[in-house]
């Protein structure tokens, strides 16, 4: 889907606050009601936006402790990684999981409620998956920045 200002104009607010109704949205990007319902109902089909999620502080609601996890498996074969992805898809605690370049294979974000839980999730379940070869982890110290929102200004429009 190709954006115009106006869609991202859309996107920017909803990223500020995903609860803004389609009245109080259209107000804040110069549209009326029903182009605005239109825009984002295109944007959601074209799965632009793929949902809406109240963003918790984990450490606000006893999730104290959070790492991220670099994995490397023991080969790159096709089933060796659809299998470990099956089985991560498995822990709740993971967050998020990247495939990346570089020493590891995959990043994760993990977040749990103390270190005893973070050692259980690495030794007693992520190094027992099958074709795991190496983990590491870095505990996160503070977090100096945090935020759900893409940076939209620097995209090519469509105007």
């Amino acid at each position: 889907m190709k954006l115009d200002r106006t869609d991202t104009r859309i996107l920017a607010a909803l990223q500020a606050d995903g609860r803004l109704t389609v009245v109080e949205l259209a107000e804040a990007v110069g549209l009326s009601q029903t182009p605005c319902a239109r825009r984002i109902r295109a944007l959601e089909q074209a799965a632009v936006i793929e949902g809406y999620a109240a963003i918790v502080n984990p450490g606000r609601v006893g999730l104290k402790v959070q790492a991220f996890v670099q994995v490397k498996l023991q080969q790159h074969a096709d089933d060796l990684v659809m299998s470990f992805q099956r089985e991560l898809s498995k822990f709740e605690e993971v967050i998020t999981c990247f495939a990346v370049t570089g020493a590891s294979d995959f990043l994760l974000y993990v977040t749990v409620p103390d270190l005893e839980s973070l050692g259980a999730t690495v030794l007693k379940r992520l190094m027992k998956i099958p074709g795991v070869r190496d983990v590491h982890s870095s505990i996160v110290l503070a977090t100096v920045k945090r935020s759900a929102a893409l940076p939209l200004n620097h995209l090519p429009l469509n105007d």
